[in-house]
């Protein structure tokens, strides 16, 4: 038909007959295939309801499968067919007909294509239903049917319990009980600040297999308030099986000088070993290496660590005792042993009853014998044991008890070989199959990431609601519960089962990072691929053995059912194109690609990513950090329609392709590129209607317009700036929870913008603002006070002058971060600050505070841990009264010319772990230098790491790091670390 219509159809005009003719071919479409194009949309409604009804019993029937093989299979089975499910409903939804635009042709084409579409999914619904009915039909054979045939008709119920645990405060989850370590604790701490020339080891060495503490112990010392007082740099680094020489000395020196962080990304291998080695000689630092595999790593990193007595030493963790001795054969080894029968028991009833202290725990004689005979079978391991505290902590009767002392005893039965680990990992497992189906999925979905890796929460969150463990639309009745906090209240079950360890926010009580034990990743890896979950590419180093002995290629299940390969993490050397080939069947299927790369710097990835795009047809997530692409990204991205989550967080690219905008079902879109990258934004954004969570880039210009007012589900919007984007878009966002912006308005707009901000009714939950103003009216510091009083706000820049703060009762008393710049107060800003009780950091910039005398009192800031003073340049005094600051970490003080000595009440601040101090006079730094007088030393002797420098050495370098094609330097970074280096002109553009 069409080869006869483009014979007719000439220099863009068309005939009436012709048209005529075409809508009586058209006409005919309808009438032959009315019945059954009017029928896919409730065919797609039979789908789903058969989707439901097979997740409510796959649901279940998990947790009896391991019972028997055959059930096993079949639940793998059926699980293939609801990805097949779960295609075609994408496929319907995406190609429901839509307004389109254009001429009469392509109208009715497109309606044409529709019709081949609809049909296309027609038939697909129908085989599906087919393999549906076979599969229920093999089923129906097993000798489990009676015992399962009960759960058909029952009602899927909810396997998550809004414990109060699990809903806030998650502090107590991430506690290290120390059971049994404590004198060794004490004698490894001695070793380390010892300057004894005999009891002196340059090396200390925990070795131990895996579960021992090994990592729980190095931690304690690490923080020990001895250790932190001896010391003067810290540093933690994590050797995995795929260390990387070069990356593991750039995080070193790094956690050592963070101030030089730049200089040292860009230094060569040679050049970090050479200043890894005389850091080391300069200062007192410890350096942990924590979980050493093998003598390879410490060959190549040897020369970075002087030998002989420096005051620097290296603490080490490792399984390997060959591993100490090779690093240094005279270190101090320390091996671990498991915990007897009364520490096993005293750790256990730590996690089983986590909120109660020892003395009060009763429980019953039977409840008793039940706990004492599963805590013997921990062998003294102390992982099993905290994890099987983890899991009965879940179980508050003696018949749950009883249930789970009968699964593991089965499960210990058949345990053929104990190998050093007895019948430990059958401890760990029996806490995995006591999981719900959608626990598992989030458990196992951890495997994504490399060894040692800490996750980020609220990605991991994202990446769950992406493969649709987590419903993104919350029922009605939960309205003010969203996507993540469901996903929170999983990891929080997750952590209280010990399986996983998380790293809480302390001013939110919230989780910020997670990472898997090493033998919890072993279990998570060999369950991946027992259930054909993912598929990893590892690092092809010589020193790195493949992790699983995956191939790519289809595996199946006994019926002969091919199961496709679903889930992809890849990282990425240079032989990416040895596993990836154009048209490769085996990835056809793909659901989720997460790239971590080790290409070489500036390497470019678009050729690949374009390989990406056009064969991984399904894709749902594509996580692409840290790679470097040409100016553009291949406008094929915009191919993969089934996209629910984008990331280009910290990758190197110019310009985003405007087909970014066919990606209607994508979530989350993360474009926060590299700091000095320059990303206009197509006005396109606007069109991905689905987006409930979207990163901007860092770094804006006023060059381009974006509309963003149209993204109703909107809950998290990063980077916003009214340079780009216009102030009125924001209240549209009715779901907006969490903001990050950037105002800067004239006054009518301010008022508007602060009236939204500070609406009772508002669903904002945080909120981190930079605001360019000038408050200097009556109506101003009203705006100001409103402002302040926002109970969402976390983070607040204020950049411009200020006649006077508000009063501390007007601040928000979740502030936990403020900034002023420029706001040349005449009074003592400290005397109102100071009061604000989960204020965690204050930094005070460019002429804030024009009087003379400043006093920090006693009892003031009770939770501030980072002070940044820079820029007063007429403050002479300041004092702190003893018990000012109980909490404070981290102290600047930077460019105060005429402020004469050190506050005294620094002495009474034993928590300080560093002090900068920075382009100070001569004579502020001389009392602090002990061969010049040192009158201030006495104040700040017990700090551990002091350091003393002028700006243009290495901590701030104003040369241009990269240049746009007019010439203009990117004044994004400068204005957030250092605003008094940006040139008034580049604010005005």
């Amino acid at each position: 038909m069409f080869g006869w219509f483009h014979s007719n159809f000439t220099e863009n005009k068309m005939d009436a007959s012709i048209l005529v003719e075409l809508l009586r071919h058209m006409q005919d479409l309808v009438i032959s295939e009315v019945n059954f194009l009017g029928g896919v949309s409730s065919k797609v409604e039979q789908i789903q309801a058969e989707l439901n009804r097979l997740r409510c019993f796959l649901e279940e029937i998990d947790a009896k499968r391991d019972e028997d093989e055959m059930l096993h299979n079949w639940v793998l089975d059926i699980t293939e067919l609801l990805y097949d499910i779960d295609n075609v409903l994408d496929a319907f939804y995406l190609k429901i007909p839509v307004k389109r635009e254009g001429d009469v042709f392509k109208r009715y084409a497109c309606i044409w294509k529709e019709g081949i579409d609809l049909h296309t999914i027609g038939s697909r619904v129908e085989e599906i239903k087919t393999q549906i009915a076979d599969l229920i039909k093999r089923f129906l054979q097993f000798s489990s049917l009676r015992a399962l045939s009960r759960l058909e008709n029952s009602s899927s119920t909810s396997e998550r319990q809004n414990h109060p645990w699990l809903r806030r405060s998650y502090s107590h989850l991430v506690e290290e009980d120390l059971v049994g370590l404590e004198d060794d604790m004490k004698e490894l701490v001695g070793c380390l600040v010892t300057e004894e020339k005999d009891q002196c080891p340059r090396v200390i060495a925990i070795c131990g297999i895996g579960g021992l503490g090994k990592t729980t112990l190095a931690r304690k010392i690490f923080h020990h308030g001895e250790t932190r007082n001896h010391f003067q740099a810290f540093a933690w680094a994590c050797i995995s099986h795929q260390w990387q020489e070069k990356d593991t000395l750039q995080g070193i020196l790094t956690k050592l000088e963070p101030e030089r962080k730049q200089e040292f990304e860009r230094s060569s291998y040679e050049e970090l070993v050479k200043e890894l080695h005389q850091l080391q000689q300069r200062k007192r630092c410890l350096v942990v290496l924590d979980d050493v595999w093998s003598t390879n790593f410490w060959d190549s990193v040897v020369s970075a660590f002087p030998t002989g007595r420096t005051g620097s030493k290296i603490l080490v963790t490792t399984r390997n005792r060959d591993v100490c001795t090779h690093i240094d054969p005279s270190c101090f080894l320390h091996e671990l042993r498991y915990l007897n029968n009364k520490e096993s028991w005293e750790l256990f009833q730590k996690k089983a009853f986590p909120r109660k202290h020892p003395a009060d725990i009763k429980m019953d004689k039977e409840k008793e014998k039940l706990g004492r005979q599963m805590v013997g079978q921990c062998r003294g391991l102390p992982l099993a044991i905290i994890v099987l505290g983890g899991l009965l902590a879940t179980k508050p009767t003696s018949g749950e008890w009883t249930k789970v002392h009968q699964n593991l005893s089965l499960h210990l039965s058949g345990v053929k070989s104990a190998g050093q680990y007895g019948g430990v990992y059958e401890v760990l497992a029996l806490s995995y199959n006591n999981l719900s189906y959608r626990l598992k999925q989030c458990f196992l979905y951890l495997g994504n990431f490399p060894e040692d890796y800490e996750v980020p929460t609220q990605k991991l969150y994202q990446l769950w609601g992406a493969e649709g463990f987590i419903p993104v639309e919350i029922r009605q009745g939960d309205a003010e519960e969203t996507m993540m906090d469901v996903a929170e209240q999983c990891l929080g079950e997750l952590a209280q089962r010990c399986m996983v360890d998380v790293q809480v926010e302390e001013t939110t009580g919230r989780f910020k990072k997670c990472q898997l034990h090493d033998l919890m990743r072993e279990l998570c890896l060999s369950k991946v691929e027992e259930e054909n979950f993912l598929t990893i590419i590892p690092a092809h180093r010589r020193n790195s053995p493949a992790l699983l002995p995956h191939h790519l290629r289809k595996v199946f299940s006994p019926w002969g059912t091919a199961r496709s390969i679903r889930r992809l993490s890849a990282t990425v050397e240079s032989d990416f194109d040895e596993h990836f080939h154009p048209g490769e069947g085996a990835f056809g299927q793909i659901r989720s690609a997460l790239f971590y790369s080790r290409l070489p710097y500036r390497q470019s990835f678009q050729h690949q990513l374009a390989l990406v795009c056009s064969n991984f047809k399904l894709l749902r997530v594509l996580d692409l950090e840290k790679f470097s692409f040409d100016q553009k990204l291949p406008k094929g991205i915009g191919n993969l329609v089934h996209l629910r989550y984008l990331s280009l967080r910290d990758s190197h690219f110019q310009k985003l392709p405007s087909s970014i905008s066919n990606l209607k079902l994508l979530q989350t879109l993360d474009l926060r590129a590299y700091y000095f990258a320059y990303l206009p934004i197509p006005n396109v954004i606007r069109k991905l209607q689905n987006l409930r969570h979207l990163y901007l880039p860092p770094s804006h210009q006023k060059t381009y317009s974006l509309q963003l007012d149209s993204l109703s589900k909107l809950e998290i919007l990063k980077n916003y700036d009214t340079q780009v984007a216009h102030f009125r878009d924001l209240p549209k966002l009715t779901r907006l929870q969490t903001l990050s912006a950037t105002f800067s308005l004239e006054q009518e707009e301010m008022e508007a913008i602060i009236n939204y901000l500070s609406r009772t009714k508002n669903p904002l939950r945080h909120s981190s603002l930079r605001i360019y103003y000038r408050f200097f009216s009556e109506k101003d510091l009203s705006l100001l006070t409103q402002l302040v009083g926002c109970h969402h706000l976390n983070t607040l820049d204020l950049i411009g002058y200020i006649n006077y703060l508000p009063d501390f009762c007007h601040f928000s008393q979740n502030l936990t971060k403020l900034t002023l710049r420029k706001s040349e107060l005449e009074e003592d800003p400290m005397a109102i600050l100071e009061k604000l009780p989960k204020l965690d950091t204050l930094s005070l910039r460019g002429n804030v505070f024009s009087g003379k005398n400043m006093c920090c009192s006693r009892h003031g800031f009770p939770k501030l841990k980072t002070l940044r003073i820079q820029g007063l340049p007429n403050l002479e005094s300041w004092e702190v009264e003893e018990g000012s600051m109980p909490t404070l970490l981290h102290l600047e003080i930077d460019k105060c010319e005429k402020l004469k000595k050190i506050p005294c009440g620094l002495k009474f601040i034993s928590t300080i772990e560093k002090l900068v101090i920075a382009n100070m006079p001569k004579d502020f730094k001389r009392r602090l230098h002990s061969e010049e007088g040192g009158e201030d030393l006495c104040k700040v002797k017990h700090i551990p790491c002091i350091r003393v420098f002028d700006t243009g050495s290495h901590r701030f370098n104003t040369e241009p790091v990269i240049q746009l094609s007019g010439g203009q330097i990117l004044s994004g970074l400068f204005q957030t670390i250092y605003p008094s280096l940006v040139p008034k002109s580049w604010k005005s553009v």
